[in-house]
């Protein structure tokens, strides 16, 4: 049980970070399709993002978010990258890329880390994964 619910907290987090990120940069985005991409990409971590904030709440897990100076500070460095390139859409597409794969690494380590899991745990967790990839594929276009 303690393995699911570092997992689980581990989904949070990364999904969370991931929904600040997209939010830090989206007003940047300049590209119709690159806005549409990180609307999409938002909306599928939001999701994941939630199963996992139910799945803890069913085992009585109290909760708390990403610590908020550490939000800020990558909110703000996010947007200070972007605004210091000369292609923005490139730029946003790198960030995203870095970011994707650093949370790939977590989520293949954990996995591998934790053992077997209760299946709705695998699950999500696989799904984390899964999202990740396409993401990464999804921003290749924008490179």
């Amino acid at each position: 049980m303690q393995n699911e619910i570092e997992m689980l907290r581990s989904i949070r987090q990364s999904t969370e970070m991931g929904c600040s990120g997209i939010r830090a940069v989206l007003p940047e985005a300049q590209n119709p399709a690159m806005q549409s991409a990180l609307r999409s990409q938002w909306k599928e971590y939001d999701s994941i993002y939630a199963e996992a904030d139910r799945l803890l709440r069913e085992r009585g897990v109290r909760l708390s978010g990403v610590n908020p100076l550490a939000k800020y500070g990558s909110m703000l460095t996010a947007k200070l990258r972007v605004r210091s390139s000369r292609n923005t859409t490139a730029r946003i597409a790198e960030m995203l890329v870095q970011g994707n794969t650093r949370g790939m690494v977590k989520s293949m380590q954990n996995l591998r880390a934790m053992g077997v899991l209760d299946p709705k745990v695998s699950s999500l967790s696989t799904r984390l994964l899964q999202t990740e990839q396409a993401n990464i594929e999804e921003m290749k276009h924008f490179l």
